[in-house]
């Protein structure tokens, strides 16, 4: 078995833009969400997003093999809305479903019979290129296809429109949960390992915004027989290796993806082995690839309190930063007047969950007097933090003026029993009727709405998350005015019922509103990761107020 350090590539996928660029043709991507981003942002790079759809599929639908079956009602409908322009769809595999033998013989006649439509499959990731190069596998599809297409006329159905599905087309894949958990972990003083075929190092290296060439990220390459067997052969003696040249190594984090999820792979008794032979901690992160970059997040903060951290005695005038996260915030220098006001008030941060951890960071942060909640993915740590060593937490606004003031307000009135009512630092005569809305992570839309209602008299605000609904979701009251979307379907449906005058969203739900639609770009990295890394926007303090002002 080999371990790869993952870093920052140039090489395009070539497959791809070949896929992309056969005449009347539609991809479609499918797999676990982990798997698929990369492809959309590879897409919209070659301006071909109109050929490329993706199928995100959940654990349970995997393993019972039910997603075959939603495959087919998805193609339909796509069939459906494109069978004047089409006359063959190519279906993009990932290891999953090369682990499992999926079986999709029956959808290629079913697919052909019905529509007269040419439906092939095309394997994809480390797996498939030990079976035959990408290049001949590739080639032998094209011949095929071509040869196909002559022989065929296509069928137009009129019960086509029968099958109901949603289609994910515009919008990308929600970045993984494993991409998360790396995510948190970022540094050169904690080692990463993905374990993987290997093909996991790519997702990463387009997730991480930060320079990932400054990270221990390394993902192992498991073979077909680590695979069966479940036994990783190495990778002790490669981790020694690596700690070897890195001497600074303090934590070691193993971090599962969809492949061991499958075969159940016993990860825990491998980190045993691991951190009695080396001598240094070693965590599991059990991610999955199935779940999305919040979830993962959460899991790795937990995993990190659960091991390291102890009772300490209160610092005065202390915090910790919970919930920072580039997929959420971008870089943390866009925090900077947070900072600045903390500082201001003589407070001093003890920990950032999470920009360069370390384990003195960890065990330090339950000396705090107070937490303060960046994000939705803060809260479970925050919540552990007060049960086992009763330290309250905050979550706080920090978008534009008001949120930045109102948050000054509430940590004078914390730390010093001082009330300090703020002035609007503009004042607006009338009620701004425009209708607004906001398409951002959970915490940044409801946080936007506020302070742009308090700031400019907007009352027309609808926030929005396109994240998949969950009990705990709906348990934080903080979150009790958000609408939250989990298809592409539902969300054009509510602009289109909204018919909004000011969009502020990621530039990859910019089409969906009409042109004369006012945009604010608001970066949402755990969707769009490195498409649009160099845009300018702000959204913390008085330099986010100029902003929105700009186009308010």
């Amino acid at each position: 078995m080999n371990i790869e350090r993952c870093l920052i590539e140039n090489e395009k996928n070539k497959m791809l833009k070949v896929l992309l660029n056969i005449p009347e043709n539609i991809v479609i991507s499918v797999g676990p969400t982990g798997c698929l981003n990369v492809l959309y942002n590879e897409a919209i790079k070659e301006n071909k997003l109109k050929s490329l759809y993706t199928f995100s599929i959940s654990e349970i639908d995997m393993i019972s093999a039910n997603h075959i079956e939603k495959l087919e009602k998805y193609i339909v409908k796509i069939i459906s809305e494109n069978f004047e322009k089409i006359k063959s769809v190519i279906i993009y595999l990932t290891c999953a479903d090369l682990i499992l033998a999926s079986d999709f013989s029956f959808l290629i006649e079913k697919i052909k019979s019905d529509y007269g439509i040419i439906l092939k499959i095309l394997e994809r990731g480390p797996i498939s290129k030990r079976k035959i190069t990408p290049e001949k596998r590739l080639e032998k599809l094209l011949t095929e296809l071509e040869c196909e297409l002559k022989n065929i006329k296509k069928i137009k159905n009129e019960n086509i429109n029968d099958f109901k599905i949603e289609i994910q087309h515009n919008i990308p894949p929600i970045t993984s949960d494993y991409s998360g958990a790396c995510s948190v972990l970022y540094g050169n003083n904690i080692l990463k390992v993905l374990i993987s075929p290997g093909g996991c190092k790519t997702p990463v290296t387009y997730d991480e915004i930060r320079n990932i060439n400054d990270s221990l990220q390394y993902s192992t390459s498991l073979n077909e027989l680590e695979i069966v067997t479940g036994e990783i052969k190495g990778l002790k003696e490669n981790i020694k290796e690596i700690i070897n040249q890195n001497p600074k190594i303090e934590i070691i984090a193993v971090i599962s993806t969809v492949v061991p999820q499958i075969i159940g792979m016993d990860l825990n008794s491998i980190v045993k082995d691991i951190e009695k032979t080396v001598s240094i901690p070693c965590i599991l992160i059990n991610t999955n690839s199935f779940e999305n970059y919040y979830s993962g997040i959460s899991l790795a903060l937990d995993t990190l309190a659960s091991k390291f951290m102890i009772k300490n005695k209160r610092i005065k005038n202390t915090v910790n930063i919970i919930g920072y996260s580039p997929l959420t915030f971008g870089k943390i220098e866009k925090l900077e007047e947070m900072f600045s006001l903390i500082k201001k008030l003589d407070l001093d941060i003890l920990t950032i969950f999470s920009d360069n951890l370390s384990l003195e960071k960890i065990k330090r942060s339950t000396s705090a007097e107070l937490n303060l909640v960046l994000s939705y993915e803060g809260i479970a740590l925050a919540k552990y933090m007060e049960k086992e060593f009763s330290i309250p937490y905050i979550i706080i606004n920090v978008v534009s003026k008001y949120g930045i003031e109102n948050t000054e307000n509430i940590l004078k009135n914390y730390f010093y029993k001082i009330d300090n009512f703020f002035e609007r630092l503009e004042e607006f005569d009338e009620l701004d009727n425009r209708k607004v809305m906001v398409i951002a992570s959970p915490f940044m839309a409801i946080n936007i709405a506020i302070s742009l209602k308090e700031d400019f008299s907007l009352v027309n605000i609808l926030a929005i998350s396109f994240i998949k609904e969950s009990r705990k979701l709906r348990k934080i009251e903080y979150l009790k005015s958000l609408n939250i979307v989990n298809t592409e379907d539902d969300l054009k449906e509510i602009i289109k019922d909204y018919k909004p005058d000011i969009l502020i969203s990621d530039p990859i739900y910019k089409n969906l509103v009409d042109k004369g639609t006012t945009f604010i770009s608001l970066l949402h990295y755990g969707y769009s990761t490195r498409l649009y890394l160099e845009s300018d926007y702000e959204y913390c303090g008085k330099k986010a107020y100029e902003y929105f002002k700009k186009f308010i």
